[in-house]
């Protein structure tokens, strides 16, 4: 499971603002993962997705990570939705095999979740999969072309993995096929 708490501090780094107190609504910190971070107007934005897109309205580095027309930025939530309510609901293993599929099939003629540019979708995606790609065998994720091809692009910004270890990924082509006459 994907801590919470860590994630949201990974990205207040990236953005460059501070994180401030952050605490979990409910006794079970680890069963409801649900932050709430404390501000100075005691306005205390609760949820993943609405701390993270507080952090980067509050930044000055955020160039457009939450997309730049009414276009974008829907489809940016709209992302950000997808993350919450498909990877870190994924209870049994074919809804995240067919999560990875969806993902793998969208990726196939995109950089980035929004086409050319990085965004707040692309991190939080990143970091929902972090444990997923790392449980997967090298020939799942050559299965899952696209989709680690963009998670091996967004790994190797340093500045967004931190102190995430990297995810292996094969660059030989495990199986060739042989033609037989």
């Amino acid at each position: 499971m994907v801590d919470t708490c860590d994630e949201l501090s990974r990205l207040a780094t990236y953005l460059g603002v501070s994180c401030g107190k952050m605490s979990f609504d409910g006794k079970e910190k680890l069963c409801l993962q649900v932050p709430v971070l404390k501000v100075q107007n005691n306005s205390n934005p609760k949820g993943l997705v609405t701390v993270a897109k507080y952090l980067t309205r509050s930044s000055q580095n955020a160039k457009n990570l939450l997309g730049a027309t009414p276009e974008e930025k829907a489809a940016v939530d709209q992302w950000l939705e997808y993350r919450i309510t498909r990877i870190d609901r994924s209870a049994q293993d074919k809804d995240v095999t067919n999560t990875l599929k969806e993902l793998n099939h969208y990726l196939a003629d995109k950089v980035y979740i929004m086409g050319s540019c990085l965004t707040l979708a692309d991190i939080l995606l990143y970091n929902g999969l972090i444990e997923i790609m790392g449980g997967l065998t090298f020939y799942e994720k050559e299965t899952f072309m696209n989709l680690s091809r963009w998670f091996d692009n967004i790994q190797h910004q340093p500045a967004l993995r931190q102190s995430l270890g990297l995810v292996s990924f094969q660059r030989n082509q495990l199986y060739k096929g042989v033609k037989v006459h």
